[in-house]
């Protein structure tokens, strides 16, 4: 692929696919498909100008191989009658028509050889774009299943951020009810040791 045409199916994509990125691989193939149906519907039409011509190459060549037939006939009532000059004439008109014939036989060669061509390319393409299509359809499963993906990573991200922050408030009571422990442990002991104290005294 030349670089005149990356860049113009590059400026179609751009256009056609809108806020995609232009170097996206989607983007430009969905380009490329778009070229090569329109490739497709321009070779067709050359066919049928193509056919068109035939058929007229082919009028042609049946007229001149007419006049040719008539003007043989009349050189030859001419000679019959002694109107060398005539003869002549008609014979002169005979070998340009025939001239003509040959000249519309090469036409109509080149011209079924033209047809040829335009239908072999037509072939190559339509099987470039069952190609392409097939392309076209995993790129775009790939992308919903990247879709699908970055999406389960949020919602996993999203849970573990709760579940982190669960942990956390978990943390602070149990850190608050052994706090509280520690203070009704010090108050027994408090309570223990002025209990030891009285009976001392007594």
């Amino acid at each position: 692929m030349s670089i005149f045409t990356r860049v113009e199916r590059l400026v179609k994509a751009s256009i056609h696919e809108g806020l995609e990125r232009m170097e996206d691989p989607l983007a430009l193939l969905k380009q490329e498909i778009r070229d090569t149906k329109q490739s497709i519907v321009k070779k067709k039409e050359q066919v049928t100008k193509q056919e068109r011509m035939f058929q007229t190459f082919e009028r042609a060549i049946e007229t001149a191989g007419k006049l040719a037939d008539k003007r043989q006939q009349q050189a030859e009532i001419a000679i019959e009658k002694q109107e060398e000059d005539f003869a002549k004439r008609a014979l002169i008109d005979k070998r340009q028509a025939l001239n003509e014939q040959q000249k519309f036989m090469a036409l109509i060669d080149q011209n079924k050889q033209v047809i040829l061509d335009l239908k072999t390319e037509i072939q190559e393409l339509e099987s470039s774009l069952k190609v392409k299509a097939e392309q076209k359809l995993e790129l775009e499963q790939q992308k919903e299943a990247d879709k699908a993906g970055a999406e389960l990573k949020k919602m996993f991200s999203q849970t573990s951020h709760f579940a982190s922050n669960e942990s956390k408030e978990l943390d602070q009571w149990s850190k608050a009810a052994l706090e509280i422990e520690n203070d009704n442990l010090k108050a027994e002991i408090e309570a223990e040791l002025a209990q030891l104290k009285a009976s001392k005294q007594g």
